[in-house]
């Protein structure tokens, strides 16, 4: 019986630091967003603007558009660890509440 309530005080100790954490990452996750697609915006465009103008080598260009993709693509990944984290939370909070 003692076990079982030492096991549910780490428990919530756990969860309220894992609520902490998504707490505070919410907000720079959503300005780090803005942020990536501002430089993916610029990786492409100096990407296909410096093939247009014939200022660099079509593998250089393909590369920095790559890489403009690359920072535009994390955004979207973004919402499945905070998703994730909230699943864990949830988990937490039902093996507490038995």
């Amino acid at each position: 019986m003692l076990v079982k309530y030492i096991i549910k005080v780490f428990l919530y100790l756990i969860l309220a630091v894992m609520t902490l954490i998504h707490w505070l990452l919410k907000i720079p996750m959503i300005l780090g967003n803005i942020l990536l697609y501002f430089l993916s915006i610029i990786f492409i465009l100096t990407g296909v603007l410096s093939y247009g103008f014939a200022l660099e080598s079509a593998r250089e260009c393909g590369r920095m558009i790559i890489i403009g993709m690359a920072f535009g693509a994390i955004p979207d990944f973004v919402p499945f660890f905070g998703k994730s984290l909230e699943t864990l939370v949830a988990k937490l909070l039902s093996m507490t509440n038995e």
